[in-house]
């Protein structure tokens, strides 16, 4: 009787142990929330460089000027006194995407 209580024991406690190594770790998820720490800004254009690739953005809410670094097919999108949305690198004026905002009319008939 000694010897198979021991054998269980030792049997459960095996079984114990290994549930624990099928336990899986919780993987990082990508979500909207990663992109949510990115800085999104909306303005109006105040000036273009062409040279450099900037674009300075007057922001509505703060009314700050910022000169944020944008590729050369968004810099040539865009004109200056555009309602652009730009979406910033995280910690940076390097810009990830840039939306140019259309303004709706609303027709009265």
């Amino acid at each position: 009787m000694k010897k198979l209580s021991i054998v269980l024991f030792t049997f459960f406690l095996i079984c114990g142990m290994s549930i624990l190594s099928f336990a899986q770790t919780p993987q990082a998820k990508t979500t909207k929330k990663a992109d949510a720490k990115a800085e999104v800004i909306s303005g109006k254009v105040t000036s273009i460089n062409t040279a450099k690739n900037e674009v300075t953005v007057k922001e509505n809410k703060t009314a700050v000027e910022r000169t944020i670094t944008v590729t050369a097919k968004a810099v040539s999108a865009l004109k200056t006194g555009d309602d652009v949305k730009v979406t910033l690198k995280k910690g940076s004026n390097t810009a990830v995407s840039v939306k140019k905002l259309v303004k709706k009319t609303v027709s009265t008939k």
